[in-house]
């Protein structure tokens, strides 16, 4: 019998100051170990973490977690199955643990979100954007310390560019979908130095889903891509979304995604088999928080929860709300710059949005997030924003007229696809007394992937935020 070999990563994921998660995925069963050093040949490695034995439950992905390490330090590292030294020798990945919690440090950042691989030359963003992180890898306060990945890590019901020549519908389906996309060189070649942090959008399971009833027992898609699958002669199981369909996708995502995530503030129930049991009363979400010294992030689940019918719309559900709004106030004072993360923009606006699959189609959900943020007056709160197949920088004021609160709004996206040529011309003042004075400053039109730069000055986050293009080209206005 042939022994098991890495198919799919290694990723670096929940990296904190003292602990990191490695994850791989394997093609058969076996143990992944981590090796640590501070060599780069690794010739001073020793054994820091181990998986519990890869499963065929879990399709063989596993997470070697390290504790213990030292904030602000680099490491050397290889992850492999089995627990043979690695070789002596040049070339092995890298990262640097977080500031402690609180402390006050220059960063940089990188996000992004829509990866749907070309036909040709896939992944040439990831070329361009793994030479900029060598390039900055020794300027520590341009330095991209990790990577938001915000939504459609995969596009699995998109048979054109799944590897499948069909929607997925199987778990079997769905890990072929992640097999085919992140096997992609480029993207496997920068996540192995660039930590990542991960959340779904509406693609890992199909296009713009959503439940039909808050008991989770029915959900649907867009009306839109259901019409022209009809048109197109697609079989009738790609134009429904059964439960379980639902639940091998989110299966397969825990499996690629969550399972190396920091861990989850609310976490959703799971049955023995590791799948999440979708339960009428269960409060929990995908949704987690990290700290980056004195910048703090919250991760949004924008769609698990999310529930939408002739009487009823919300997107994030009560337990979320309940975790956000602590976070909020707990984050409040003690941490000098705030990111919200979102898989979808909450400040921007589009004439003709029908489909109302944005916090635009939430509107008294939106609302009731932007008065919690003015009312209680939380300054330097920033919105990470993606899937707009567009990229924007915009402000807005929220709360009291006579003390209003600044917030900001980043949005980049797609990494390869074709944008929005019109969504400057088809945006729209957002409609609400929640916010004031609303106003864009810049929007781009070509595949990109946002950095955000934050200095510190007396204390003061100082925040910067630059779009590149698929060649590494600077978009965004100077």
């Amino acid at each position: 019998m042939s022994e098991s070999k890495l198919i799919l990563g290694p990723i670096v994921g929940g990296l904190s100051d003292t602990s990191a998660n490695l994850w791989g995925r394997a093609d058969g069963p076996g143990t992944l170990s981590a090796w640590l050093g501070k060599k780069a040949d690794l010739s001073d490695a020793k054994p820091a973490g181990k998986s519990f034995p890869l499963q065929a439950g879990d399709g063989f992905a596993g997470v070697a977690p390290v504790a213990g390490l030292k904030p602000e330090t680099t490491y050397y590292y290889d992850l492999r199955l089995g627990n043979s030294h690695p070789p002596v020798q040049g070339g092995y990945p890298k990262f640097t643990t977080f500031p402690i919690p609180g402390k006050t440090r220059d960063f940089s950042f990188v996000f992004g979100s829509c990866f749907r691989p070309a036909k040709e030359n896939g992944g040439k963003i990831f070329s361009s954007l793994e030479s900029q992180r060598a390039a900055l890898d020794k300027t520590p306060a341009d330095k991209l310390r990790f990577g938001l990945f915000i939504g459609d890590q995969v596009y699995s019901d998109d048979w054109e560019f799944n590897g499948l020549g069909k929607c997925a519908a199987s778990l079997a389906d769905y890990r072929k979908v992640y097999q085919n996309t992140w096997s992609n060189p480029p993207f496997q070649d920068l996540l192995k130095n660039l930590p990542a942090f991960m959340t779904l959008d509406d693609h890992e399971v199909d296009d713009d889903w959503r439940w039909t009833d808050p008991q989770r027992l029915k959900a649907t898609f867009s009306i839109y891509t259901r019409f022209v699958r009809w048109l197109q002669g697609r079989p009738r199981e790609e134009r429904i979304l059964t439960v379980d369909r639902v639940s091998n996708a989110l299966k397969a995502y825990w499996e690629h995604q969550a399972m190396h995530a920091p861990p989850m503030t609310m976490p959703p129930k799971v049955d023995e088999a590791g799948r999440y049991t979708l339960e009428r009363h269960d409060p929990g979400s995908l949704a987690y928080a990290f700290t980056y010294g004195a910048a703090a992030f919250f991760v949004l689940d924008t769609r698990t929860m999310r529930v939408k019918n002739s009487h009823e719309s919300r997107m994030l559900g009560d337990g979320q709300w309940h975790t956000l709004k602590e976070w909020l106030l707990m984050v409040k004072d003690d941490y000098p710059v705030k990111f919200l993360v979102t898989s979808c923009s909450v400040l921007y606006s589009m004439f003709g949005d029908f489909l109302g699959d944005r916090w635009s189609g939430f509107r008294a959900e939106r609302d009731t997030l932007l008065r919690f943020i003015g009312d209680n007056h939380i300054k330097n709160l920033y919105l990470i924003a993606g899937d707009l197949h567009s990229a924007h920088s915009m402000t807005a004021q929220c709360g009291p007229k006579n003390a209003p609160v600044l917030i900001h709004e980043f949005c980049s996206t797609p990494f390869e696809q074709v944008c929005n040529k019109y969504a400057c011309f088809l945006y729209t003042s957002i409609k609400t007394g929640a916010v004031h004075r609303p106003r864009r400053q810049f929007v781009v039109t070509e595949p990109n992937y946002g950095v955000v730069q934050v200095r510190f000055q007396d204390g003061n986050p100082q925040v910067d935020f630059k779009l590149y293009g698929t060649d590494g080209q600077r978009l965004s206005p100077e």
